[in-house]
């Protein structure tokens, strides 16, 4: 009876396999279809992103130069034609556009050249002066008094550019109305050369010459091919608004008119009768948006991106608009066309399998069968481990809770003292407005009348002494709470480092004793600060005590002053006004004894480890004050732990990291004697 329910069992299993085979066949065949098209407008997608990103930083970069140009033409050494500060300007401006420009020049009413950057340099001597009053970005700036940018012209050192210029203008409104050869409301030349408009209002504009700035051919390809991601295939160009080729990975073509006959020609060789396609599709992308198009050559296709490139309202003349050219990515389909071989190459490999199905059923029923007993006890194992693991996740998860709990502690107390000194700064400022010097936060407008307004509320500030008690607790207030909020920011930069593991320190030779009496000299600073103010607080006297000087180790000075500076600001807040002590001394590593109680009870813990001979150096910081909580205690060098009702408890933690990434250890303890407090240790290797 059982041999029966086998034989029965095979047959069903071999014709459902065949059956699932099939089906499967068929949807494979579906799916890779449809996976040859994702394929391709996964790849249109990318042309499209790609070319609208490369189109605005390309617009952005401009625009930045123009706005250089802007202020240099604006700017009051250039109507004063004062050179060396022209010359400091030009200087600036190219420094902050040198990823595409290569010079900024200035040019006079005639079109001469006045001065340029890299004037300084030998080779470039005998530009200075050549006349450039043919050159386009010079005559239509002075024609229309708007900015313009050129297509790629040949360069006088035969270097195929860009050029962008602005008009330098200057208006009188207290000129006469009349100017030698000019009537009331026309325009002309004057004796010394310089263009200008009048209007019906006596307002005379007068041309005095321009800004340029230019952008080399090559210098423009290398910016764009910058910006195409590492891992995309794909060509650009750029041609501008006239259809001259500004760009493309051949560089001999760089300059010529796309639809000349010298590159119609060499467009009609290479691609025989298909080139009218490709001109109705540059056509098309060269007087309009965005878009996309595919071309279709021989065996393969492309497809074409293009998008154009705006020049923000640097052609102001209505005979050019702010179009400066049109960018074009292409890509070629071979992703598509190596999705299709491997879809080819995988249905072949399927129906293979398919034949092989049957056989392989007919085996693994076989096979099942007898591993059916085997499979109940390994199910039986696996769900006992699978218990197991779902404690274990349990216990991971409630783990999580607390840390989040923890997070959301964190997120409340920073932004409480985050609040807190904010909200003191911006209280004393308004004091300060509204108590001393109303007219300090007014409009910019009447900057002589709001001048003289503040010059008298400094002369009766000056004159009452309260007030200037009171002025000055405000500064103060708002110094200290600056320094809070910056401790704050710090402390959160520093775990963020520590937790990424990307603290660095950068180590040194140095006097641990000398900076010790800098904390000291820091914190007694801070008080005197604070004792300016309304903010009272009780001189607390340090009682340093190295029993040897100088102590040299090699350590990173700011972070050992950070931790020892946190533990003796620490100690002074619970002190009760009571003296702190520091001490420093030297001690070998088999006698170093780390204590801390624990229920009320102390604990010590010796560490051994590492090479007994290996000399330490041990700072402890004293206070008298109420100790350590209990409660806290075990934790008390983790994070977000505190009984204060301010602060972050973050400070310990930091300290701890910071030792240890040192090769140090740090401990704390509450002090035995009669006297209480608690004591805070911690020990750095010593340099020999």
């Amino acid at each position: 009876m059982e041999y029966g329910r086998k034989t029965i069992i095979l047959p069903i299993v071999l014709t459902s396999s065949i059956v699932l085979a099939i089906f499967s066949y068929n949807y494979f065949t579906q799916t890779a279809n449809q996976i040859q098209e994702l394929a391709i407008n996964d790849l249109q997608t990318n042309a499209e992103i790609e070319a609208y990103s490369i189109s605005n930083s390309l617009s952005n970069a401009i625009s930045v130069i123009t706005s250089n140009l802007r202020l240099i033409a604006n700017s009051p050494s250039i109507l004063e034609g004062n050179i060396s500060k022209i010359q400091t300007l030009i200087n600036i401006g190219q420094e902050t556009t040198n990823e595409l420009t290569d010079g900024f020049y200035i040019l006079d009413s005639n079109g001469t050249l006045v001065t340029f950057t890299g004037i300084e340099k030998e080779e470039n001597a005998g530009y200075k002066g050549i006349d450039l009053s043919h050159r386009a970005y010079f005559q239509i700036p002075k024609q229309d008094k708007t900015p313009y940018i050129s297509t790629v012209i040949d360069s006088n050192d035969n270097i195929p550019r860009m050029y962008l210029s602005f008009p330098i203008l200057e208006s009188n409104q207290t000129r006469p109305a009349k100017t030698d050869g000019l009537a009331k409301g026309q325009g002309g030349v004057t004796a010394d050369g310089n263009v200008v408009e009048q209007s019906n209002t006596n307002s005379t504009i007068f041309f005095k010459g321009v800004v340029v700035a230019s952008i080399e051919a090559k210098t423009l390809g290398n910016f764009l091919e910058s910006q195409i991601h590492p891992k995309l295939d794909a060509d650009i160009a750029f041609i501008d608004r006239n259809g001259t080729i500004i760009y493309t990975q051949n560089q001999t073509f760089i300059g010529k008119d796309y639809f000349g006959n010298d590159f119609q020609s060499y467009v009609k060789t290479i691609l025989k009768d298909r080139e009218v396609d490709l001109n109705n599709i540059i056509n098309k992308a060269l007087h309009s948006g965005s878009g996309l198009a595919e071309f279709n050559f021989e065996n393969s296709s492309t497809t074409i991106a293009h998008t154009p490139v705006l020049g923000h309202g640097i052609n102001s003349n209505p005979r050019f608009d702010n179009r400066i050219g049109t960018l074009f990515i292409t890509i070629p389909h071979t992703l598509a066309a190596d999705v299709a071989s491997i879809i080819d190459s995988q249905r072949t490999t399927n129906f293979s399998i398919i034949a092989s199905i049957a056989a392989i059923a007919s085996v693994i029923a076989v096979v099942l069968l007898r591993w059916n007993k085997t499979l109940q006890r390994i199910v039986m194992q696996k769900t006992s481990q699978l218990q197991e693991s779902v404690d274990k996740l349990t216990n991971a998860n409630d783990e999580l809770k607390h840390h989040e709990q923890m997070q959301k502690e964190f997120i409340n107390v920073a932004a409480h003292e985050l609040r807190t000194p904010t909200q003191a700064i911006s209280g004393n400022l308004e004091l300060i407005e509204m108590m001393y010097l109303p007219s300090l936060f007014e409009s910019p407008q009447g900057e002589e009348k709001k001048q003289e307004t503040f010059d008298k509320e400094i002369d009766q500030l000056a004159k009452d002494k309260d007030k200037q008690q009171q002025f000055r607790s405000g500064l103060v207030s708002t110094y200290r709470n600056s320094q809070r909020l910056e401790r704050l920011v710090n402390n959160i930069l520093d775990v963020s480092r520590i937790e990424s593991k990307k603290l660095q320190l950068d180590k040194e030779h140095f006097n641990l004793n000398e900076k010790i009496r800098n904390v000291i000299k820091d914190i007694y600073g801070k008080q005197r600060i604070n004792s300016l103010s309304s903010y009272r607080e009780k001189f607390i006297n340090i009682d340093f005590q190295p029993s040897e000087d100088p102590i040299t180790v090699y350590a990173d000075k700011i972070r050992i002053f950070e931790v020892i500076s946190n533990l003796l600001t620490n100690a002074i807040k619970y002190s009760n006004g009571k003296p702190v002590i520091i001490t420093v001394k030297k001690i070998h590593r088999n006698t170093i004894d780390l204590k801390h109680q624990q229920n009320g009870n102390e604990v010590g813990k010796d560490n051994t480890k590492g090479n007994k001979d290996e000399t330490f150096v041990v700072v402890s910081i004293r206070d008298k004050g109420k100790g350590i909580n209990l409660e806290i205690l075990p934790r008390l060098f983790t994070k977000f732990t505190t009984k204060s009702s301010q602060g972050t408890g973050l400070g310990l933690y930091l300290a701890k990291s910071i030792i240890e990434a040192h090769g140090g250890q740090i401990w704390a303890q509450n002090n035995s004697d009669e006297e209480k407090g608690a004591t805070f240790s911690f020990t750095l290797p010593l340099d020999n």
